[in-house]
Order: structure tokens, then sequence, then C-alpha cells
């Protein structure tokens, strides 16, 4: 990139997830295997294609991306592809579904009817090495926590 190196510092800053998930999202992000995202719909849609973003993590920034697209769905209508392009876990719908039902209940607005922001966006740059370094280790982690929640699913 031709910019200087602080030329993302005026832009709009983003975080995923809770903030006891933020660093492993955002990691996943930097792996280049997370490369979409939902939120309420009932929530401000504050992007459009074209956006660049800071991604946080515990308030610091860790990298840049880029809003491809954007538009809303009800959260029964996410599909086994978009479940993919979300990245986490073992990248599947049943993992994708569970997860997320159980983040929109404990913010207390689930319902499978429920209207979702949905976005896919693109790394643009990594603000930060350490967490670039551990990103794969936070892959790995992220698949085997699937792994047992799906287990606990299937066997209770």
């Amino acid at each position: 990139m031709s910019q200087r190196s602080d030329w993302w510092r005026s832009l709009p800053t983003t975080s995923f997830g809770s903030s006891q998930m933020e660093e492993r999202l955002a990691g996943l992000i930097i792996a280049g295997r997370k490369r979409a995202t939902v939120w309420n719909g009932q929530d401000e849609n504050p992007t459009q294609p074209g956006m660049n973003w800071v991604v946080t993590a515990n308030c610091r920034p860790v990298a840049v991306i880029e809003t491809l697209s954007v538009g809303q769905c009800r959260f029964d209508e996410i599909d086994a592809d978009f479940a993919f392009e979300e990245g986490e876990g073992d990248l599947g719908l049943a993992y994708w579904r569970t997860v997320h039902q159980t983040f929109f209940e404990r913010e207390g607005s689930f319902a499978a009817d429920m209207i979702l922001w949905w976005e896919k966006f693109r790394l643009v740059e990594v603000l930060d090495a350490d967490l670039a370094a551990k990103s794969d280790a936070m892959v790995a982690l992220d698949e085997a926590e699937a792994a047992v929640l799906l287990a606990n699913l299937l066997h209770p």
C-alpha cells in the first residue's frame, strides 16, 4: 500500500461479538477465515459497500476491513454458504445457528424470524503483528471448541 503508515487512524471503528470474543473474532479475520458478520436488524446499519473500518479488540486497533456488501434477512434465512463465510467454529450452519441464537438470547432479542443485518467484508490491512502471530492458534481453538459444542448437542 502506498499510503502513509497511519492512513487508517481517521476511519470509524468496529468490533465483533461480545467483549470476551473480540480478540478471537479479530484473529479469525486476520487469519482470512472470517469474511462476514451479522447484527440485530433493529440496530442501526452504519456501513455501506466501499467503507473501510478499523477492527478493534479490547480497544486496540488490530486490522482494517472493507465492506463489500450489506443487507438484511431473517435469522432463519441464513444459509450454509453465509455460515461458511462468517468463518466461525466448524464453518457449518448448525454451529452458526447455535452460537448466534445463544448470543442474541443473551442480548434478549432472539427470535427465529428476527431480522438481521448481514455484511460481507475483506481484510485490507493487518495492524497488530502480535495478534497476527496468534491467529492460526485462534482458528484451531475455535475449531476445537466447536467440536465440543456440537458433540454435546448430539450427545447431551
